[in-house]
């Protein structure tokens, strides 16, 4: 097994970079450690407007990932620790996650960290989870990566993985809402994630493991992946399953109620009730665009026929 350090923190590159290696490197098993700053990470068979609260992560400007394996959603920010295992496997048994977990388990422990398995993919201390991994297999190779909150931002993790308000109905992967700790919380002394990083490699490779460094050609084509594939709005926002959407709010004292059918991320049918709109003006306007709050705002303040002042509380009957 040899091991692979990524050289960035951005979340779409080391998503590519993983991919890259899964595809491209098969000529042996390799680990990765990789730490992003703050992002969200979706499975690739859920619905982000669902899982997320949308409107804060286009405030904050967050970025946003859909990555290749299944499994729920995750936030991510640089006190948390992202590891991957890539390596071959008989398509023909069975691969559960024990083999990936166990190992893991076992370097926290050694590390006097009170870990164990939780359900079938996470990793807890006390009943709190700090760990979710999953997987995706491709002829004969297998991928399993995961999470170890370390200092992670629990409080913003909460804000961005708080459901947007309303009715959604999909056949989407939902995420199972779990109760979280940071690992420092639960350490006997004061270290760094660095720190920590390199002493559960070396719980993990007591006898060492071999480091490599891809070339500047393999990191271009990990860039051009980053760029075509795992940054692109299609890719993260338009690979949600279709569903509908339905909110009843108050509007200047009155009742407003927004149904949407969504298609790919964008809308493909709206329906507006309110005794105090231009109901067909609006449901004109916002018809063909994509599910977001800035190009709804944007397509609101076009509608002459909209008395309202402060338009950023109608677009927030869409979410």
């Amino acid at each position: 097994m040899k091991y692979i350090e990524s050289i960035s923190n951005d979340v779409y590159f080391n998503l590519a970079l993983e991919e890259y290696v899964f595809q491209n490197l098969t000529d042996d098993a390799y680990f990765m450690l990789w730490e992003n700053d703050s992002s969200i990470v979706l499975g690739k068979h859920q619905n982000v407007f669902e899982e997320i609260n949308i409107k804060e992560a286009e405030k904050t400007g967050i970025k946003i990932a859909r990555r290749n394996s299944g499994g729920g959603t995750v936030f991510h920010d640089r006190g948390n620790l992202n590891y991957s295992f890539i390596k071959n496997y008989d398509k023909h048994s069975f691969i559960d996650y024990d083999s990936f977990l166990t190992p893991v388990i076992a370097a926290l422990n050694s590390l006097g960290i009170k870990a164990e398995k939780r359900r079938t993919c996470d990793i807890a201390i006390d009943g709190k989870k700090i760990s979710g991994s999953a997987q995706s297999s491709k002829g004969g190779r297998i991928l399993h990566h995961g999470t170890l909150l370390f200092d992670a931002d629990l409080s913003l993790l909460e804000k961005m993985l708080k459901p947007t308000e309303g009715k959604i109905e999909s056949r989407s992967i939902k995420s199972v809402r779990s109760t979280v700790t940071n690992i420092k919380e639960h350490l006997n002394e004061e270290i760094t994630l660095s720190t920590f990083k390199n002493n559960l490699l070396n719980a993990l490779f007591p006898q060492g493991i071999q480091k490599i460094s891809l070339t500047d050609e393999q990191l271009q084509d990990v860039r051009n992946l980053a760029k075509s594939k795992y940054s692109d709005w299609k890719w993260n926002f338009g690979n949600s399953p279709d569903f509908s959407y339905e909110k009843q709010s108050v509007l200047l004292n009155e009742p407003v109620t927004v149904k949407l059918q969504i298609k790919k991320g964008i809308i493909f049918a709206c329906t507006i009730e309110g005794n105090i709109l231009p109901c067909g003006d609006i449901e004109n306007a916002v018809i063909g665009y994509r599910y977001s709050c800035g190009e709804i705002t944007d397509r609101l303040k076009e509608i002459n026929s909209l008395n309202i002042n402060n338009i950023e509380n109608l677009a927030d009957c869409f979410f």
